[in-house]
Protein backbone atom coordinates (compact mmCIF):
# COMPACT_ATOMS: atom_id res chain seq x y z
CA UNK A 1 0.00 0.00 0.00
CA UNK A 2 1.22 3.70 -0.91
CA UNK A 3 0.54 5.73 2.09
CA UNK A 4 1.59 9.32 1.47
CA UNK A 5 2.97 9.70 4.99
CA UNK A 6 5.64 6.95 4.38
CA UNK A 7 7.34 8.51 1.43
CA UNK A 8 10.04 10.80 1.50
CA UNK A 9 9.85 13.94 -0.51
CA UNK A 10 11.51 11.86 -3.61
CA UNK A 11 9.68 9.01 -3.82
CA UNK A 12 6.01 10.88 -3.39
CA UNK A 13 7.25 13.14 -6.48
CA UNK A 14 8.47 10.06 -8.06
CA UNK A 15 5.19 8.04 -7.65
CA UNK A 16 2.88 10.87 -8.81
CA UNK A 17 4.92 11.62 -12.15
CA UNK A 18 5.34 8.15 -12.90
CA UNK A 19 1.80 6.52 -12.05
CA UNK A 20 -0.81 9.18 -12.01
CA UNK A 21 -2.25 7.87 -9.09
CA UNK A 22 -5.78 8.64 -7.51
CA UNK A 23 -5.84 9.40 -3.82
CA UNK A 24 -8.53 7.67 -1.39
CA UNK A 25 -9.42 9.51 1.77
CA UNK A 26 -11.30 7.92 4.66
CA UNK A 27 -13.75 10.56 7.12
CA UNK A 28 -15.04 9.27 10.05
CA UNK A 29 -15.43 10.52 13.39
CA UNK A 30 -14.41 9.47 17.08
CA UNK A 31 -17.93 9.12 19.33
CA UNK A 32 -19.34 6.87 21.05
CA UNK A 33 -20.94 3.31 20.13
CA UNK A 34 -22.97 1.91 22.85
CA UNK A 35 -21.34 -0.12 25.01
CA UNK A 36 -20.61 -2.70 22.77
CA UNK A 37 -18.46 -0.97 19.79
CA UNK A 38 -15.04 0.76 20.27
CA UNK A 39 -15.08 4.63 19.69
CA UNK A 40 -12.93 4.88 16.62
CA UNK A 41 -15.48 2.28 15.04
CA UNK A 42 -16.09 5.18 12.38
CA UNK A 43 -12.80 6.31 11.41
CA UNK A 44 -11.27 2.97 11.60
CA UNK A 45 -13.98 0.50 9.27
CA UNK A 46 -13.98 4.01 6.73
CA UNK A 47 -9.57 3.51 6.78
CA UNK A 48 -10.03 0.00 6.72
CA UNK A 49 -11.79 -0.13 3.47
CA UNK A 50 -9.62 2.66 1.80
CA UNK A 51 -6.69 0.75 2.80
CA UNK A 52 -8.01 -2.76 1.38
CA UNK A 53 -8.38 -0.71 -1.58
CA UNK A 54 -5.06 1.03 -2.10
CA UNK A 55 -3.54 -2.72 -2.25
CA UNK A 56 -6.02 -3.61 -4.20
CA UNK A 57 -4.95 -0.77 -6.85
CA UNK A 58 -1.64 -0.42 -5.30
CA UNK A 59 0.23 0.60 -8.52
CA UNK A 60 -2.31 3.42 -9.35
CA UNK A 61 -3.57 4.63 -5.67
CA UNK A 62 -2.36 6.86 -2.82
CA UNK A 63 -3.94 6.61 0.90
CA UNK A 64 -4.20 9.28 3.49
CA UNK A 65 -6.06 9.97 6.26
CA UNK A 66 -6.05 13.88 7.03
CA UNK A 67 -8.24 13.67 10.41
CA UNK A 68 -9.74 10.80 12.68
CA UNK A 69 -12.75 13.18 14.09
CA UNK A 70 -15.74 14.07 12.53
CA UNK A 71 -18.63 16.25 13.18
CA UNK A 72 -20.51 14.20 16.34
CA UNK A 73 -21.94 17.09 18.28
CA UNK A 74 -25.29 14.64 18.73
CA UNK A 75 -22.23 12.55 20.55
CA UNK A 76 -21.06 14.84 23.17
CA UNK A 77 -23.22 13.41 26.45
CA UNK A 78 -20.64 10.87 26.19
CA UNK A 79 -17.13 11.39 27.13
CA UNK A 80 -14.44 10.77 25.04
CA UNK A 81 -16.49 11.64 21.67
CA UNK A 82 -14.91 14.43 19.89
CA UNK A 83 -16.58 17.08 17.51
CA UNK A 84 -15.17 19.26 14.92
CA UNK A 85 -17.43 22.49 14.00
CA UNK A 86 -18.67 22.00 10.65
CA UNK A 87 -16.66 24.68 9.01
CA UNK A 88 -13.40 23.44 10.60
CA UNK A 89 -14.12 20.15 9.06
CA UNK A 90 -15.17 21.10 5.53
CA UNK A 91 -12.25 23.87 5.56
CA UNK A 92 -9.70 20.90 6.42
CA UNK A 93 -11.34 18.73 3.42
CA UNK A 94 -10.83 22.09 0.84
CA UNK A 95 -7.13 22.27 1.96
CA UNK A 96 -6.45 18.87 1.69
CA UNK A 97 -7.95 18.62 -1.36
CA UNK A 98 -5.91 21.66 -2.39
CA UNK A 99 -3.10 20.49 -1.58
CA UNK A 100 -3.45 17.29 -3.40
CA UNK A 101 -4.09 18.88 -6.69
CA UNK A 102 -0.72 21.33 -6.22
CA UNK A 103 1.39 18.12 -5.58
CA UNK A 104 -0.25 16.47 -9.31
CA UNK A 105 -2.89 13.85 -7.60
CA UNK A 106 -6.30 15.44 -9.34
CA UNK A 107 -8.22 12.59 -8.58
CA UNK A 108 -9.97 11.60 -5.15
CA UNK A 109 -11.92 9.68 -3.59
CA UNK A 110 -13.35 10.51 0.28
CA UNK A 111 -14.85 6.92 2.05
CA UNK A 112 -16.93 8.26 5.04
CA UNK A 113 -17.92 6.13 7.76
CA UNK A 114 -19.99 8.47 10.11
CA UNK A 115 -23.54 9.40 9.26
CA UNK A 116 -22.64 12.64 10.87
CA UNK A 117 -20.45 13.95 8.49
CA UNK A 118 -22.58 13.18 5.33
CA UNK A 119 -24.94 16.18 4.91
CA UNK A 120 -21.63 18.47 5.23
CA UNK A 121 -19.67 16.56 2.98
CA UNK A 122 -22.16 16.44 0.57
CA UNK A 123 -22.37 20.22 0.31
CA UNK A 124 -18.71 20.40 0.73
CA UNK A 125 -17.83 18.33 -2.28
CA UNK A 126 -20.41 20.22 -4.80
CA UNK A 127 -18.26 23.17 -3.60
CA UNK A 128 -14.91 21.71 -3.37
CA UNK A 129 -15.00 20.46 -7.35
CA UNK A 130 -16.22 24.07 -8.41
CA UNK A 131 -13.87 25.76 -6.24
CA UNK A 132 -10.61 23.46 -7.44
CA UNK A 133 -11.57 23.17 -10.82
CA UNK A 134 -12.11 26.82 -10.75
CA UNK A 135 -8.57 27.25 -9.55
CA UNK A 136 -7.26 24.74 -11.78
CA UNK A 137 -8.50 24.65 -14.48
CA UNK A 138 -6.74 26.00 -17.91
CA UNK A 139 -9.76 27.66 -19.46
CA UNK A 140 -11.12 30.45 -20.88
CA UNK A 141 -13.28 32.60 -19.23
CA UNK A 142 -13.40 35.45 -21.97
CA UNK A 143 -16.91 34.10 -24.00
CA UNK A 144 -18.80 32.91 -20.75
CA UNK A 145 -22.01 34.98 -20.47
CA UNK A 146 -23.70 33.10 -17.63
CA UNK A 147 -23.17 31.29 -14.31
CA UNK A 148 -24.71 28.42 -16.46
CA UNK A 149 -22.50 28.44 -19.22
CA UNK A 150 -19.59 28.80 -16.73
CA UNK A 151 -20.74 25.46 -14.75
CA UNK A 152 -20.89 23.59 -18.43
CA UNK A 153 -17.00 24.41 -19.12
CA UNK A 154 -15.62 23.63 -15.76
CA UNK A 155 -17.08 20.33 -16.07
CA UNK A 156 -15.92 20.02 -19.56
CA UNK A 157 -12.14 19.29 -17.08
CA UNK A 158 -11.60 16.17 -16.98
CA UNK A 159 -8.68 16.21 -14.87
CA UNK A 160 -9.97 17.28 -11.95
CA UNK A 161 -12.42 14.12 -10.62
CA UNK A 162 -13.37 14.57 -7.08
CA UNK A 163 -16.22 11.93 -5.50
CA UNK A 164 -17.64 10.80 -2.10
CA UNK A 165 -20.16 8.43 -0.36
CA UNK A 166 -20.60 6.98 2.52
CA UNK A 167 -19.74 2.84 2.12
CA UNK A 168 -22.74 1.74 3.43
CA UNK A 169 -24.53 3.61 0.56
CA UNK A 170 -22.66 1.39 -1.73
CA UNK A 171 -25.36 -1.69 -1.56
CA UNK A 172 -28.24 -2.39 -3.49
CA UNK A 173 -31.22 -1.96 -1.39
CA UNK A 174 -32.32 -6.20 -2.36
CA UNK A 175 -28.76 -6.94 -1.34
CA UNK A 176 -29.47 -4.97 2.37
CA UNK A 177 -32.98 -6.79 2.46
CA UNK A 178 -31.50 -10.15 1.87
CA UNK A 179 -28.57 -9.38 4.86
CA UNK A 180 -30.15 -7.19 7.27
CA UNK A 181 -33.73 -7.29 9.52
CA UNK A 182 -33.18 -3.89 11.34
CA UNK A 183 -35.18 -1.41 9.23
CA UNK A 184 -33.10 1.33 10.36
CA UNK A 185 -30.26 0.58 8.15
CA UNK A 186 -27.44 1.75 8.43
CA UNK A 187 -28.41 2.83 11.59
CA UNK A 188 -25.94 3.60 14.67
CA UNK A 189 -24.19 0.48 16.75
CA UNK A 190 -27.19 -1.67 15.09
CA UNK A 191 -27.10 -4.99 13.55
CA UNK A 192 -25.55 -3.66 10.21
CA UNK A 193 -22.51 -1.85 11.92
CA UNK A 194 -22.05 -4.28 14.33
CA UNK A 195 -21.99 -6.74 11.74
CA UNK A 196 -19.48 -4.36 9.78
CA UNK A 197 -17.34 -4.63 13.10
CA UNK A 198 -17.77 -8.11 14.09
CA UNK A 199 -15.92 -8.96 10.43
CA UNK A 200 -13.23 -5.92 10.25
CA UNK A 201 -12.48 -5.78 14.25
CA UNK A 202 -13.67 -8.85 15.84
CA UNK A 203 -11.60 -8.29 19.34
CA UNK A 204 -12.69 -4.81 19.76
CA UNK A 205 -16.59 -5.65 19.95
CA UNK A 206 -18.22 -6.66 23.22
CA UNK A 207 -20.07 -9.85 22.89
CA UNK A 208 -21.86 -9.72 26.36
CA UNK A 209 -22.81 -5.95 25.99
CA UNK A 210 -24.83 -6.75 22.69
CA UNK A 211 -26.69 -8.59 24.67
CA UNK A 212 -28.01 -5.57 26.59
CA UNK A 213 -28.11 -3.38 23.93
CA UNK A 214 -30.31 -0.60 24.46
CA UNK A 215 -31.51 -0.35 20.75
CA UNK A 216 -31.74 -4.22 20.49
CA UNK A 217 -30.88 -4.22 17.24
CA UNK A 218 -27.08 -5.93 17.04
CA UNK A 219 -27.87 -9.25 18.83
CA UNK A 220 -28.91 -10.07 14.59
CA UNK A 221 -25.56 -8.88 13.64
CA UNK A 222 -22.97 -11.52 13.12
CA UNK A 223 -19.38 -12.22 11.32
CA UNK A 224 -20.64 -13.97 8.61
CA UNK A 225 -23.28 -10.89 7.40
CA UNK A 226 -20.08 -8.71 7.95
CA UNK A 227 -18.36 -10.31 5.58
CA UNK A 228 -21.09 -10.27 3.09
CA UNK A 229 -21.45 -6.63 3.52
CA UNK A 230 -17.57 -6.02 3.64
CA UNK A 231 -17.28 -7.97 0.08
CA UNK A 232 -20.15 -6.07 -1.44
CA UNK A 233 -18.37 -2.80 -0.38
CA UNK A 234 -15.29 -3.58 -1.96
CA UNK A 235 -16.92 -4.49 -5.08
CA UNK A 236 -18.98 -1.48 -5.44
CA UNK A 237 -15.77 0.79 -4.81
CA UNK A 238 -13.17 -0.91 -7.40
CA UNK A 239 -16.52 -0.16 -9.92
CA UNK A 240 -15.95 3.58 -8.79
CA UNK A 241 -11.86 2.90 -8.88
CA UNK A 242 -11.83 1.71 -11.96
CA UNK A 243 -13.62 4.34 -13.39
CA UNK A 244 -12.33 7.10 -12.30
CA UNK A 245 -8.80 5.62 -13.26
CA UNK A 246 -9.99 5.47 -17.05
Amino acid sequence: MHNLEFFNRNEARDFINKNNPMAIIPTGSVEQHLNHLFIGMDINSATKIAEDLTNKFSKNTIFYRPLSVGIAEQHMAFPGTMTLRVNTFIGVLTDVVNSMIRSGITKILFINGHGGNTEPMRTAMQNINLEMKGLHSEIDTSEVRTHVDYMELLDQDSKIDIRYTSYWEMHDPNFIKKVINDPNYPGHANEYETSVALHMFPDLVDKEAIKIDPLGTSSDASEEKGKLIYDDIIEKYSNIIQEMLT
